[in-house]
């Protein structure tokens, strides 16, 4: 994984979000003992939260001898491009309905590498069309869209600062307001920012990709091409 600016993630619904993401994609990950040792590739099963737990399968099937409750593990990934890792530590083995897959408990915080570079997200609005969004905690904020497709949305601001919305955080029930067009309910997480200085002041952007792209999809209908 390339090493650049990384964002500590520590609200436990963000890192709820991360993980079912990872689960929901079926993404790739690789894990191995923070003491050191061979990392090998597994993947994120299911998320357990009543069990305070996430189930992971892949190469390690087999090896749980090897890891031991307790134990610390280093799991790398990434989501939609960007890179994730968390430590945490092996959790009881055989849960069922999973008995030969390894169990792991919840990270308490996960490290968000963003893209290196903004990747253009594709058509602008023909309206000048803005986003009404509330953080988990209650902030809230409203965003001029920049960008617009299928799969995410760039917004810009004047007032609202990178640190208010830092990578990965996950802007629920967001309403995207297109004017003429309507209005849409879509759940965002953001996926890269940076400030850009303009003649007019620095402008922060925000990259946001949906966080349920076929509801997403289904919701913006003929409004967006994918």
């Amino acid at each position: 994984m390339e090493q650049g600016a990384s964002y500590l993630l520590q609200d436990a619904a963000d890192i709820e979000s991360i993980l079912r993401e990872l689960e929901r994609q079926n993404s790739s990950m690789t894990m191995r003992q923070l003491g050191g040792g061979e990392s090998v590739a597994t993947r994120l099963v299911a998320v357990a939260l009543a069990h305070d737990i996430f189930i992971h399968a892949g190469d390690a099937d087999g090896s749980g001898a090897h890891y031991l409750p307790g134990d610390l593990l280093c799991f790398d990934g990434a989501l939609d491009g960007a890179g994730v890792r968390f430590v945490t530590s092996a959790a009881r083995n055989s849960v069922s309905p999973w008995p030969t897959a390894l169990a792991a408990a919840l990270p308490t915080c996960i490290a968000y590498f963003p893209h290196q570079k903004f990747i253009r997200i594709g058509v602008q609005p023909v309206e000048a069309c803005v986003v009404r969004a509330k953080r988990r905690d209650g902030n809230d904020f409203v965003l001029d869209v920049h960008d617009l497709s299928a799969r995410g949305i760039g917004l810009r601001s004047a007032y609202v600062s990178l640190q208010a919305l830092p990578v990965g955080t996950v802007l629920p029930a967001a309403v995207l307001d297109f004017r003429s067009s309507g209005r849409l309910l879509v759940d965002l997480r953001v996926v890269f920012s940076r400030s850009v200085q303009g003649p007019d002041g620095v402008i922060n952007h925000f990259g946001c990709y949906y966080v349920d792209l076929d509801q997403a999809r289904q919701s913006l209908g003929g409004l967006l091409s994918a």
